[in-house]
C-alpha cells in the first residue's frame, strides 16, 4: 500500500516538473528578446575599444619600423659623408637639404642626382631670403655639389637642372624677335649661371627679357629652356640667368653598352598583345605567365641588356628582371623582349634575348648608368672599344 502511494506521488510530480521547465524556458526566451539600449551601447563601446587598441598597435608597429628605417638611413648618411670627405659645414648643409627635401631615406641623396636636385629645390624655396642675405652659403653648396659628383655628370646620366650644366657647353640663344646668337656656358654657380655670346649682346636681350636657350651636351643630346635674363655685362658679352629644372630634352643619345657577366632572374609578366598559339612562331609557345627563369646578362646599358637563357622567350614578352650590381640590388625591372636568337655551342643550345628597359625609375636608371660609366672607364682598354645600341 505504501509503495503504491509513493508511485502515485512520483507520477504526479513528473508533469509538474515538466510544466515548470517549460515555464522557465519561456521566461528565458522572452528575456533574450528584451536587451536594453544600455546593454547594446556597452557592447558597442567594448567592440570599438577592441578595434581602437588594434589600430593603435598597428600604428605603433608601423611607426617603429619607419623610425628604424630612418635611423638606418642616417647611419649610412654619416658613413657616406665621411667617405666623401664632407666638412662639418657641408655635412650640416646636406642634412638640412635632406630634411627639408623630404627624402625618405637620408642615404639616398648620395645615390641619385635626381633625388638631390628634388631635395635642393625644396630647400632653396624655403630658405631663399636667408641664403640671399649670406651668399657664402651658395659657395658652400657648390663645393658640396662637387664632392657629391653632381657638378659634372657622366654623359650616360641626363641632366635635370641647369645647375648641372658644364662650362664650355655650346649655346644657341634666340631672343623675343626670333634672332639667334651663339655662345657658350661660361660660369655655373648655385644661384645663377652665365652665357657668354660670341658677338655683342643684342638690344633685345636685356634684363627681364625672355630668351630661349638650346644647349648641346656632347655624347648626350640637346636641352632647351626658356628663361628671363636677370643681368648682363655688356663689356664681357655675358648674360646671367636663374636656374631651373624645366629642361626639355629634345634628342636622346645612344646608350653606352658594356660587356658584363651578371646572374639574373626573370619572371614572365605578360605575353604579347593578341598572342595566340597560331602566332607563336618558330620559337614555340614560350614560357607561361608567372614562370621564373634563371640566366645571365651578357651586356648592360641604361636602356637595356642582353640576357642568355636555356629556354626561348619570344619577341614581345614582358618580363620582370632581378639582378645585382656591386653594393646594390635591382628588383622588378620591367623589360620587353625586342629580339631573340639561338646560340649553339657544342651540343648545347641557348637563347640570347635583347631586353629593353620599360618605365624605369630615374633613380634606378642612374644606378645602372653610373655602374656602366665606372666599369667602362676602368676596363675599356682591356675589353676593346665600347659598343653603341
Amino acid at each position: 500500500m505504501v509503495v503504491l502511494t509513493v508511485g502515485i506521488g512520483l507520477a504526479s510530480a513528473v508533469p509538474a516538473k515538466a510544466a515548470a521547465s517549460v515555464e522557465v524556458l519561456h521566461e528565458l526566451g522572452s528575456g533574450f528578446g528584451r536587451i536594453s539600449p544600455l546593454g547594446l551601447a556597452l557592447c558597442g563601446i567594448f567592440l570599438v575599444a577592441i578595434l581602437a587598441v588594434f589600430v593603435i598597435f598597428e600604428i605603433v608597429r608601423t611607426d617603429s619600423r619607419q623610425r628604424e628605417k630612418i635611423d638606418i638611413g642616417w647611419q649610412y648618411f654619416a658613413e657616406m659623408a665621411g667617405q666623401k670627405r664632407l666638412t662639418p659645414q657641408e655635412t650640416d648643409m646636406l642634412r638640412r637639404i635632406v630634411e627639408q627635401g623630404g627624402v625618405s631615406s637620408a642615404d639616398m641623396v648620395f645615390d641619385s642626382s635626381f633625388i638631390y636636385e628634388d631635395a635642393l629645390e625644396a630647400f632653396l624655396k624655403d630658405n631663399q631670403k636667408q641664403l640671399d642675405r649670406d651668399e657664402t652659403q651658395y659657395a658652400l653648396m657648390r663645393g658640396l655639389r662637387m664632392k657629391l659628383g653632381y657638378s659634372h655628370l657622366p654623359a650616360e646620366v641626363p641632366i635635370s637642372s641647369t645647375r648641372q650644366l658644364e662650362e664650355g657647353m655650346p649655346v644657341n640663344l634666340i631672343d623675343g624677335d626670333g634672332t639667334g646668337c651663339k655662345g657658350r656656358v661660361q660660369e655655373v654657380r648655385e644661384k645663377v649661371w652665365a652665357v657668354v655670346l660670341d658677338g655683342e649682346i643684342p638690344p633685345t636681350v636685356a634684363v627681364g627679357a625672355a630668351v630661349e636657350l638650346s644647349m648641346l651636351r656632347s655624347g648626350d643630346g640637346e636641352y632647351v629652356v626658356k628663361l628671363l635674363v636677370t643681368a648682363t655685362r655688356l663689356g664681357a658679352r655675358a648674360i646671367f640667368l636663374q636656374h631651373t629644372r624645366m629642361l626639355e630634352r629634345k634628342q636622346l643619345r645612344n646608350w653606352v653598352r658594356i660587356d658584363v657577366n651578371i646572374p639574373c632572374r626573370v619572371t614572365v609578366m605578360a605575353k604579347p598583345e593578341g598572342w595566340t598559339k597560331e602566332s607563336a612562331g618558330p620559337a614555340g609557345p614560350g614560357p607561361g605567365v608567372g614562370m621564373v627563369l634563371e640566366g645571365r646578362m651578357l651586356d648592360l646599358s641604361g636602356g637595356g641588356t642582353c640576357a642568355r637563357f636555356s629556354s626561348p622567350i619570344p619577341q614581345g614578352y614582358k618580363l620582370s628582371v632581378n639582378f645585382d650590381l656591386p653594393g646594390q640590388s635591382l628588383r622588378g625591372v620591367q623589360t620587353e623582349v625586342m629580339r631573340m636568337v639561338s646560340v649553339i655551342k657544342g651540343n648545347r643550345e641557348d637563347f640570347e634575348h635583347n631586353l629593353k628597359f620599360m618605365h624605369m625609375e630615374t633613380a634606378a636608371q642612374e644606378k645602372i648608368v653610373r655602374y656602366v660609366f665606372e666599369k667602362q672607364r676602368i676596363d675599356s682598354q682591356m675589353r676593346g672599344p665600347i659598343k653603341i645600341d
